[in-house]
């Protein structure tokens, strides 16, 4: 079978079905929402999750001018072999809110409301409705469309499905740059409160206007300005709906077997390769503390899988030019929290305090920032959560525990770690030269970087830097230039099938059984005191000592022990050096 196209940045529905494209079937989640029978359903997830892409499939299924195409759109989907009673019977309203400038915000958002009825006037152009163009903001011109919709509608019982995209996105941008401005039009005499409160006023009831919405969103940043008199619901952390967006495993491997030749890149790569390299960058998201699967992000696989297709090769370039992950933008909303609170939950996100790895919290489901002047270490957790730079953990004796989802973030999060407290932290660009690491075993432009990164850190915040975050910032930066190696740091050691309470610093498994393979302790020892050379040497052949009996233990974990080619070295940094040693065999 000829492998089908990717729906690279393409968000239309239609376009995709008609063309061919390849998909992944979602539509069993429109039974399961009106299952829920929630008239406002507010539905969050971050960035290039495939929101719009179903918006727009619940846009096509339920207008009623589609109907004639109903079969050509759905007959192979799941909601197609099901058909609710409700498709294909409501006008489609749609706001999209994506693309709104945060300069002139609002003359953006009141031109984006009323070029959207405008399109809602063409398409529905039997209803001869238009658009007063003499409306002076987006409640009164969105009113005067709908009380024009009453009169003119066909039959009293005929209604509108109201559709929002991204209500939040403008809000997100303004909250890292402007806080003063977000306070303000989200205000009870904002024009973003307003533009809700009309929309709840024109759905009041049976024979209302308005029928249904649903409403996606980043965040719940601005959720007072929906919910005010809204009866709305978030179902973002429901577990029924996990799933909605972005991909599960097993739906990722039905997307690669779609559209990649798998057998043509024989001898180059295999599934379980590229899974492995997706799993890394874009898995790990939970959104439900209750969940079956972890989800990819869609759209970024998407465009891996792409530039995979074109370059016929695995690549190191996990870059999505749509998603704009830097430090910056971190720094703007981290400084939104109080300063001891910031600085505790940076640390513990990027693993710098050896006595927590864990974050525990609590999700603000409602983030009043009009009442807040700072931010509190919850709602800091629960910002990050939102726009995905923190996910769900697995509950731990009745808490909640939130971690970071994949290997994009964990590097990101280091480099702001590495710039709020070392100031010279730099990642190096040398470390994504690691080909002799992995294909010799030969260690040293992997421990010249190290040597040059905690060098440059250490001697001026000594007493911020333990043990763990050296073995953070080495796995963080040698993590994704790998070719053909898994890496964790914390591995866990498990004995005849057994978890143990111990863990390896660093572990590296080549895929190759006939390539090197690393196990690696490392040993930090604080400068607190003036010690003469012999009592230096006599302390690093201590904790030498230490982490030989530690490697020791770690190989009776079931598969260390049958690993081949496992080389196994003590890394120490102590007293402004960096000492290398490789155990050798008995």
């Amino acid at each position: 079978m000829e492998p089908k196209l990717l729906p690279d940045q393409i968000s239309c529905y239609r376009e995709i079905v008609f063309n061919n494209l390849a998909f992944v079937d979602k539509t069993r989640f429109i039974q399961k929402l009106e299952e829920q029978h929630i008239k406002v359903p507010l539905f969050l997830r971050p960035r290039r999750f495939g929101k719009t892409l179903f918006t727009d499939i619940l846009s096509e299924y339920y207008d009623i001018d589609t109907a004639e195409d109903f079969e050509k759109l759905f007959g192979d989907t799941y909601i197609g072999k099901k058909p609710t009673a409700a498709r294909n019977s409501y006008y489609i309203l749609r706001f999209d809110f994506s693309g709104i400038d945060s300069a002139h915000l609002e003359k953006n958002f009141f031109d984006t409301v009323k070029n959207q009825l405008k399109i809602f006037c063409s398409k529905y152009s039997s209803l001869n409705l238009t658009v007063n163009e003499n409306s002076v903001s987006p409640a009164s011109i969105l009113e005067d469309l709908v009380t024009s919709f009453i009169v003119k509608r066909p039959h009293k019982t005929d209604q509108i499905f109201v559709i929002i995209d991204e209500y939040d996105n403008f809000a997100n941008d303004v909250l890292a740059t402007d806080v003063e401005q977000f306070k303000s039009m989200t205000s009870a005499e904002g024009f973003v409160k307003n533009f809700y409160a009309r929309l709840k006023a024109l759905s009041g009831n049976s024979l209302s206007a308005i029928a249904r919405f649903f409403i996606t969103g980043v965040s719940s940043i601005m959720i007072n300005s929906v919910t005010s008199g809204f009866n709305s619901k978030n179902i973002s952390q429901h577990p029924d709906f996990n799933e909605m967006v972005g991909f599960t495993e097993e739906e990722l491997r039905a997307l690669i077997r779609q559209t990649l030749d798998l057998n043509s890149y024989e001898g180059l790569f295999t599934e379980d390769d590229l899974i492995d390299r997706l799993k890394l960058y874009f898995d790990g998201y939970s959104f439900s503390e209750i969940y079956s699967h972890h989800i990819f992000n869609s759209s970024m696989c998407i465009n891996y899988l792409s530039r995979v297709k074109s370059l016929g090769r695995l690549t190191n370039n996990y870059s999505d030019a749509n998603v704009n992950l830097d430090t910056d933008k971190l720094s703007r909303l981290m400084s939104l929290i109080r300063k001891n609170e910031r600085e505790n939950l940076i640390k513990i996100v990027a693993h710098a305090d050896e006595r927590q790895d864990c974050i525990y919290s609590t999700l603000e489901e409602n983030l009043n920032i009009n009442a807040e002047t700072e931010l509190s270490f919850e709602q800091g957790v629960s910002i990050l959560f939102y726009l995905g730079y923190l996910t769900y953990g697995l509950s731990e004796n009745g808490r909640t525990i939130f971690r970071v989802p994949n290997l994009e973030f964990k590097k990101m999060f280091m480099k702001y770690y590495m710039s709020v407290f070392f100031m010279k932290g730099v990642l190096t660009g040398r470390f994504n030269n690691m080909s002799a690491l992995e294909e010799t075993g030969d260690m040293s432009v992997f421990t010249d970087c190290l040597r040059e990164v905690i060098s440059g850190i250490i001697p001026d915040n000594e007493k911020d830097v333990t043990e763990r975050a050296i073995v953070c910032i080495a796995g963080t930066l040698i993590l994704g230039n790998l070719e053909h190696c898994r890496t964790e740091t914390e591995y866990e050691i498990w004995h005849n099938g057994h978890r143990t309470d111990k863990r390896a610093d660093l572990v590296i498994l080549n895929r190759h059984r006939d390539s090197p393979s690393f196990l690696i302790e490392f040993k930090y020892i604080r400068e607190k005191a003036v010690h003469s050379e012999s009592a230096r040497k006599r302390n690093i052949s201590k904790v030498k000592r230490t982490a030989r009996e530690q490697l020791t233990e770690y190989m009776t974990d079931d598969r260390l022990k049958e690993t081949p080619n496992l080389h196994k070295y003590i890394i120490v940094y102590a007293y402004h050096e960096l000492f290398v040693e490789q155990l050798k065999e008995n």
